[in-house]
């Protein structure tokens, strides 16, 4: 009976049988008793299937002549042509197209050339009967997994687990992950090696739009930072708060897939003017395994290049800098069936970098430097519950948690054991409902998420001292003290809901319509948990009392804001003979700023030669950001100041700036999007793409702090990028081995008024204005924009397998060209205009390797090396300013190793 067990389909496999060309759904009966005979029959045919011997009479070959479809219609196609029953539930075929099939096959090779590109396999169950499960993998090595050419939705680029695992990591991390994304530019400080030991996530934009305008999700429920993801100040300032866009610090090892929407993005999506990065935890099997993993890295494992100029904050380890560091990551997965319905995974991990840092400390007048042995941490916690409670119901509860922790230091020469820590602490639970009525797909989302930054540092009373001699003169000055905590909080609840209609004819016409809604509560808050102070004193040694020059002080408190964003959606997809158009509009309302936005999308498809192998596909699309909660606190946190002594004199004087946002609109995009596809031969296709993205309404900062600012929607962009991709849809033998690959070409240009770094605090300049670029008189707006600037990138990865001797390798080879970094240079002295001069960022070439064995006689076992820029090229990637007379220039990090080791059982 044990082995039985073992053999029987998943729990989460059974839902739709087909039979001689018969669909049954169990509760698809108009008749509420067969409501019980159903679940009867259910139970019934699963003793059944345990009973019966696992090997089928192979059906004989079937002649097939059928066009790439949904894969749900080509199960039931050939189950119908064959005779066999095939069951499957609707979520493991759920947005997955086949490709089309021709000629003479077996039902066991017709079902292998569908499910195989999808993860999936056809299970025997007995005479005649087959299930859909998910493909077996050996503990050890995954599966090559083919990419999906015509399977995809347009302008979606999934990253399956087997990528994830072929791919060097490296910090693990979602930034890391889609560096190399065609429609992906970070900033090209992002590369350097000042600050490599350090675990922050990079910030990402999507064909030119705000890299704070992305919509990350964790299996379809917001994880975005709405209140200042644009904060990256790490140095200890009041009121200072450094956050990020992605308020969980996810570690990619603890995640089954990820999808990234760049363009013709459906209407489910919302609140994001950039591109959409959903994170799926991984689910479990009820298989009851166990999987432990290490990474090891360390800057003694790591080549580094730094200007002379930099060499000193780079060796004291200030904010920005790690010198030296040591990197464990370890991770553990646990995976156990609870009931035959229901399956639960634990996946717990720690990434920690041990950073050696310089502290200031002063005694008896006598500074000295100090070692201290800095963490920077990251702590994943998830747990996901999923439960069959039919054939046509299932659920799935997630919990999230993701814990970072930086110790920083200020190692300047005036300081004085000045010390503090950056927290981004959030988690949430999440619940996921799917039931299949039968005439079409319904799901309804449940999320509660806490998202908090915090600054926490020692003392409340920053201060400046200056201490004077007994003759009245200057002896030295130097800076103690902080700012308590501080910390901004989000809280958000979610509703979603989403009801799919089973295709259905009008003359024709098929339609595949969708309808949902969704409901955010937001509410945002900034705390300071206790009153603090900041000044200058001044220290006399002729026995006189120090006395303040200047105090401020920060009132302990909290002010926030809360809103409501209700949104709804409807889309249909029309298609006739080798059309299909895709329309679908979005409606966003919220009741803090009172703006109510419509967003069309439009998709036209066109199956050239009705086989699948040409496509072509163009459309329209507008996307609506989010309303950053920032904004609207900013004036509300800047009254919990009074300065309070200046000059020696006592003021008692309220002190905050007005910042106005009356009026302010939500920013969009308008995006065109055209794409052709082409399945080249049996094992490659490519992909042609060219999309236009306008930047309309971006949010800018106008005024002075003396007279206020205001918020306005003054900014815009335009992008035009072209992707040229070729790909493997299958592997390639050679030798014993296995092989896929991709390639994407890229070219990015973009003009906008403003620089995305600044995030909202920045002005939006006037396009009209002359200004001087390299001696020549011009208009600001035909100036090249200097961040997130690259113009073409060459990406290449090439994954190879030796399953007889457990080995793989993955090579990845990137070619970015050269650049042009603008800088401001002062005034002219005929005129009063601003001049700008270029400097030149070279190109330069990366390639990282990634080699897994698993030795046979050591069963489970896996070692692991990576290598990220084998060749160790460290060329420059930021340049000085043209007339700086130093060469502060930031170099691309060298050769890095990475040693890794894991255990399944």
């Amino acid at each position: 009976m044990k082995c039985a067990l073992q053999d029987t389909p998943p729990l989460f496999a059974m839902r739709r049988h087909v039979r001689s060309g018969v669909a049954t759904d169990s509760f698809s009966s108009s008749q509420g008793s067969r409501f019980k005979q159903g679940q009867v029959a259910i139970l019934m045919a699963s003793v059944l299937l345990l009973m019966q011997p696992m090997q089928a009479h192979a059906a004989g070959p079937i002649v097939l002549d059928m066009a790439s479809q949904p894969l749900a219609d080509a199960l039931l196609q050939i189950g119908r042509q064959a005779q066999v029953e095939i069951a499957f539930s609707p979520g493991q075929v759920r947005e997955k197209r086949a490709v089309a099939l021709q000629g003479e096959l077996t039902v066991e090779q017709a079902l292998d050339t569908l499910l195989a590109p999808w993860g999936l396999a056809a299970r025997a169950q007995g005479d005649q009967r087959y299930t859909i499960v998910t493909a077996p993998v050996a503990k050890g090595l995954s599966v090559l997994d083919p990419v999906r050419v015509h399977g995809q939705r347009v302008g979606e680029r999934r990253y399956s687990r087997e990528e994830l695992d072929q791919r060097a990591a490296g910090n693990r991390d979602l930034s890391s992950l889609l560096a190399d994304n065609p429609a992906v530019r970070q900033n090209e400080a992002a590369k350097t090696s000042a600050n490599r030991g350090s675990l922050a996530l990079e910030d990402i934009s999507f064909y030119g739009a705000s890299p704070f305008q992305n919509q990350f999700q964790i299996d379809g429920i917001s994880s975005t930072n709405q209140i200042d993801p644009a904060s990256r100040n790490l140095n200890l300032q009041v009121g200072n708060v450094p956050a990020y866009a992605q308020a969980y610090n996810l570690d990619t090892h603890m995640l089954e897939s990820v999808t990234v929407l760049d363009s013709s993005i459906p209407v489910e999506y919302g609140r994001f003017t950039g591109g959409v990065v959903d994170a799926k935890v991984r689910d479990p099997k009820g298989d009851n395994s166990f999987r432990a993993d290490f990474s090891y890295n360390s800057s003694g494992l790591t080549s580094q290049t730094v200007p002379e100029e930099q060499k000193k904050k780079f060796g004291a380890g200030e904010p920005g800098f790690t010198p030296a560091w040591t990197k464990r990551f370890s991770s553990a997965m646990l995976d156990v069936g609870i009931t035959d319905s229901t399956a639960a995974l634990i996946n717990v991990s720690r990434r920690e970098s041990s950073i050696d840092r310089t502290m200031r400390v002063l005694h008896e007048k006598e500074f000295t430097d100090v070692n201290t042995n800095s963490k920077d941490r990251v702590d994943n916690v998830f747990a996901k519950v999923h439960t069959r409670w039919s054939a046509s119901t299932d659920s799935a509860l997630t919990f999230k948690y993701a814990d970072r922790r930086e110790d920083l230091v200020d190692s300047g020469i005036l300081a004085n054991r000045v010390q503090w820590q950056h927290q981004q602490k959030a988690y949430g639970l999440g619940f996921d409902l799917n039931h299949d009525f039968g005439w079409g797909l319904g799901r309804v989302q449940l999320g509660y998420d806490q998202m908090n930054s915090y600054r926490n540092s020692d003392g409340t009373e920053y201060m400046v001292n200056m201490v004077f001699l007994p003759n009245g003169r200057p002896d030295y000055t130097y800076i103690s003290g902080g700012f308590g905590q501080e910390s901004t909080e989000q809280r958000n609840l979610t509703l979603k809901s989403r009801l799919e209609f089973k295709p259905f004819q009008t003359g024709a016409i098929e339609h595949t319509p969708y309808v949902g809604f969704e409901l955010a509560h937001t509410k945002g808050e900034f705390v300071r948990d206790q009153d603090a102070y900041g000044g200058q004193k001044r220290h006399y040694s002729d026995g006189q009392s120090s006395k303040v020059q200047v105090l401020n002080y920060y009132r302990a408190g909290e002010v926030g804001v809360s809103y409501t964003n209700a949104s709804v959606y409807v889309s249909d997809r029309l298609a006739w003979q080798n059309l299909a158009l895709t329309t679908g509009l979005r409606m966003d309302k919220d009741n803090y700023f009172g703006n109510t936005n419509l967003a069309p999308r439009t998709l036209l498809e066109w199956d050239v030669l009705g086989t699948g192998e040409t496509r072509l596909s163009g459309g329209w699309s507008r996307y609506y950001g989010m309303d950053i909660l920032g904004t609207a606190m900013r004036e509300r946190k800047s009254q919990l100041h009074t300065l309070l002594v200046t000059g020696g004199k006592p003021v008692d004087r309220p002190s905050h700036t007005a910042y106005k946002l009356d009026g302010l609109r939500t920013p969009y995009d308008d995006e065109w999007a055209l794409r052709l596809q082409q399945q080249l031969s049996s094992k490659v296709a490519a992909e042609l793409a060219y999309v236009r993205r306008y930047g309309r309404q971006q949010v800018s900062l106008e005024g002075l702090a003396k007279t206020g600012y205001t918020y306005t929607n003054n900014g815009k962009s335009k992008t035009d990028a072209f992707t040229l991709s070729l790909m493997s849809t299958a592997p390639w033998t050679l030798g014993e081995s296995l092989w896929t690959a991709r390639v994407d070409v890229t070219y990015q240009h973009s003009k906008r008024n403003n620089k995305l770094a600044d995030g909202y605090d920045g002005e939006a300049e006037a396009q009209e204005e002359n200004i001087y670029y390299n001696g020549d008189l011009i208009r600001r707006g035909d100036r090249p924009v200097g961040d997130y600037n690259l113009p073409w990138r060459v990406s290449a990865g090439v994954t190879g397998r030796w399953a007889r001797y457990g080995l793989q390798m993955n090579n990845r080879i990137n070619w970015n060209s050269a650049r042009m970094d603008v800088h401001y240079v002062g005034l002219s002295r005929n005129d009063g205009l601003e001049k700008y001069e270029s400097g030149r960022v070279g190109s330069y070439w990366t390639w990282d390797m990634r080699l897994d064995w698993e030795p046979a006689m050591l069963k489970g076992l896996g070692l692991g090396l990576d290598v990220l820029n084998v060749l160790d090229k460290q060329a420059p990637v930021v340049v000085s300013t043209p007339t700086s007379v130093l060469n502060p220039n930031l170099y691309r990090t060298g050769r890095e190793l990475w040693l890794r080791a894991s255990y399944r059982y």
